[in-house]
Parts: C-alpha cells; structure tokens; sequence
C-alpha cells in the first residue's frame, strides 16, 4: 500500500484547514481577542493560504482544459489580489511597530516542554519531505557550480550547469564549502562524479542537504535571539514552532534561493551587535538575491560612523570573494561580465522588459510596479534620512517592511516571496521592548548593551525585558 506521508499536498483545502487550525490553537490569544498578537497570527494565516492559492492556481493554469484553466485563471487573479492587499497591510502594521509601545506578555497555549516536543518532528516532516521528492533546478545548479569552482572549472564546461543556469554567488560558495567538507569526510569522491550534463544523486542529495541545513540554521538563529536578546528561551522555541508550522514555510521548503537570504538576515539580526559579522552576513544576502542590497544603508545608518566602517569594509570583503566565485567559473571575459549582469537576478528589479513592448503590456501592471516602486524608495529615503533615536525595534521593522515592499514591484509572482521575510517577522511578532538595545559605539560597549538576566528583588520588581513581550 503506497501511503505518501511525507509528500503531502499542502494546497489541498483540508491541510490548509488542519495546519491554521493547528497555529490558532497554539498561538492565538482567546481570552484577549483584540490584540497584537492575534493580528499577526491573522495576517500571517491570510498571507499563507492566498500564497498557496496563487502558486498553485499559476502552475496548473496552462495544463488544465480550457473550462478548468479559465477557472485557475481566475482563481490566480483574486488570490494574487488578495495576496497584494495582505503584504501591503504587512508593511502598514510594520510601520506602526514603533508606536506599540505597550507589549504585555503573551504566553502562549502551550509551555515551553510542549512546544519543544511539536518543534521535533515538525522539523523532522518537513525536512523528510525535502528528501522525498526531486530537488529544484536551481538547487542542483548551485551544487554543481560549486563544484565546478572547487575544481577551477568554467560553467557552461562538459559537467558543469550551462551558462543560461546562473546560481547566485552566495549558493556557489556554500555548495562550494559544503561540498569541501563532504570530501574531506569521505562522502564525495569528485574523481568519481560522471561528468555529463545530467545531475547525479550525490548532487542531488547535496541540494537537499543544503536547504536543510538553511533551515536549521534560521532555527538556531531564533534560539539565539531568543535567549540572548530577549531573555527568554521560551521565545525562542515559540518563533521556531510557528515557523515550521506555517503553511508557508512547507509550501515553500525546498526553495535554496528563498531559504538561505533568510537564514543570513536572521544571524545578522543575532549579531547585530559586531558590525563586521553583520557585515558579512548582509553580504552573502545580497549574493543570493538583489533585494538584500536595499538594507544596506539603512544597516549603515544604524551603526554610525565608526561602526559603519566595520561594515562596510567586512562588506567588500563579501564582495570581492563573491566577484572571485564568479570569474573562477567563467569561461572568459564576456560570461564574467554577462554573469555579472544578471548576477543575482538584480535584472529582475527593471520596471519595464526588453521581451515585450511597452504596448503589449497590461496598464494596470505598468504603473502598478511604477507605482510600488516610487512609495518603496520613498520609504527607505525616509527610513535612512529622517533623524530619529535607532535601536533593534525600529531596524528589525524597518528591515521586515523593505524586504516585504522590495518584492511587492518584482516582475513575476508578485507577493510569493514570503519566506525572504518570514524570520525576520516571527521576530518582530514575538519580540519584548527593545528600545534600549542600541548599536555599540565602540568595542568596549558591546557587553554594556547585554541584557542581564531578571533577577527578583525584595520588591518583587523583574527587569524591563521579562515585563513585556
């Protein structure tokens, strides 16, 4: 009997149902309706079910018969709406994240013992479910130009992904050093690997393996936060739970180019406080995706001047070990600077396209993108420019909100990249007061900013940090 437990389809209506129910049971607040914490849980629910709907929609619209695809087709259009509608009211509560200045502490329906054991085999079905079935293309692209840079090879090479099939510099080099490992380890024998065009199944398992361990790394990343940031591994495991929970975060699981961004912005939220660690980690984000580079000044900003210095020195430094991935695997001057080009999928980000002409296009997404992408640069201007006292609340939802409004004027899927955002958000939506963790001034202030651990009085009084959340 053939039971495919692990390949679940997670657009299916009832597991749409059975996960959101499960999420509202656990986090959602019933004896205080009217809060925070419920709207998030709403939006977020709201977010992933029209992600879901829209994907699934666009992928059977063009092999279904015409009276079914004409429904997909419909289907597609309310749900990419919808999905519009919600990132946009995303980027309004984000705004107003500052204002919140009351943040009671919301436990959640389940202890600490109880979370943990659901995070267990959560974690564990999800990534089973990477494993079971074949991984994207782009994930093996990414395998096999790493191993083409360990072995001074030029894409497009006999053995080697051709030139049309880019991975970003970042997924390069971590195949690259995933792949050095496994050879060390005895696990991959590259004098063994065939060289033809077709893909193997030790680079296929690799391409698994690396989005695993993305994942892992985005939930060692809340565990961090949550212990030393917010003083509070209860926390921690919360923003872990809701994050393999959600159906988002299945839907999109097997996704290298969605998950590794992330997994780089949320340790660069944990090391906030080393501006050369947060440096590099920003760097290897804007060698996955272009979208990451709009953070920069607003990252700048934050550290001022002498810790600006920092970054931005350990960011050419990403730079130039990105630029050197890339002229290792090109064939000659013009593909390195054709990979340059489109390196990053930066391309994708113009407001108009070369394939087809400016009368072919809809109207209505013409001045849509021009229109969302006017009000996205007047909201990183005004986030950089505007002088105002910068702390880890207003850099964490200012970070969220450029992230979630940057692919909002993205030419294809608009609105589907949610798992670019997705830790950043748990950890805006779990996070106690943070106004006073500010960027150090010096080295020597660094341990002045940590957090003590609450330590009751004769009063009874706790620290700021364990009254709010």
């Amino acid at each position: 009997m053939d039971f495919p437990f692990f390949q679940v389809d997670v657009a299916h209506p009832a597991w749409l149902v059975y996960a959101s129910l499960l999420v509202l049971a656990v986090f959602f607040r019933f004896s205080r309706l009217l809060s925070v914490r419920n709207l998030d849980i709403g939006l977020i629910l709201s977010l992933s079910t029209a992600l879901i709907l829209a994907s699934s929609s666009s992928s059977h619209e063009l092999t279904t018969v015409p009276t079914v695809g004409t429904v997909d087709e419909t289907l597609y259009q309310w749900s990419s709406i919808v999905l519009l509608s919600l990132s946009i009211l995303l980027i309004v509560r984000l705004f107003f994240d500052e204002s919140l200045t009351r943040r009671p502490r919301l436990s959640q329906n389940l202890n600490q013992a109880g979370l943990t054991f659901l995070c267990v085999p959560a974690f564990a079905i999800l990534m089973t479910s990477v494993f079971m079935g074949d991984p994207p293309g782009g994930n093996v692209a990414a395998v096999e130009s790493g191993k083409a840079l360990l072995n001074r090879q030029a894409i497009g090479e006999k053995g080697t992904p051709a030139e049309d099939v880019q991975p970003a510099p970042t997924e390069t080099l971590t195949a690259a050093v995933a792949s050095a490992v496994a050879e060390l380890s005895g696990g991959i024998d590259h004098a063994a690997v065939s060289v033809d065009s077709e893909s193997t199944p030790i680079e296929q398992t690799m391409a698994c393996v690396l989005v695993v361990l993305a994942h892992t790394i985005i939930i060692a990343g809340f565990v961090k936060i949550g212990t030393r940031h917010f003083n509070s591994l209860q926390l921690g495991i919360s923003m872990c739970c809701l994050y393999l929970l959600l159906p988002c975060t299945a839907f999109k699981v097997h996704e290298l180019s969605h998950v590794l961004p992330a997994a780089c912005l949320i340790w660069a939220v944990a090391c906030y406080r080393r501006p050369a660690v947060a440096g590099v980690l920003l760097g290897l984000a804007c060698g996955t995706l272009f979208f990451a580079v709009f953070l920069l000044p607003l990252w700048a900003v934050f550290y001022g001047r002498r810790g600006s210095l920092k970054f931005g020195v350990s960011l050419g430094a990403v730079g130039a070990l990105a630029l050197f991935a890339v002229a290792m695997t090109s064939s000659s001057t013009d593909s390195f600077i054709a990979r340059l080009v489109h390196t990053a999928n930066w391309t994708a980000f113009r407001l108009f396209t070369d394939q087809l002409p400016v009368s072919s296009m809809g109207v209505g997404q013409i001045f849509l993108r021009i229109t969302l992408a006017a009000v996205f640069f007047v909201m990183l201007t005004a986030m950089t420019v505007i002088p105002r006292r910068r702390n880890l609340e207003n850099l964490l939802a200012n970070s969220t909100a450029l992230v979630i409004a940057a692919q909002l004027w993205y030419p294809e899927d608009v609105g589907t990249y949610v798992l670019w955002y997705l830790p950043l958000l748990m950890v805006v939506m779990f996070r106690p007061r943070l106004d006073r963790f500010t960027a150090p001034e010096h080295e020597n202030s660094v341990s002045a900013t940590v957090p003590k651990p609450a330590t009751p009085s004769v009063g009874g009084s706790l620290s700021r940090v364990t009254l709010y959340h």
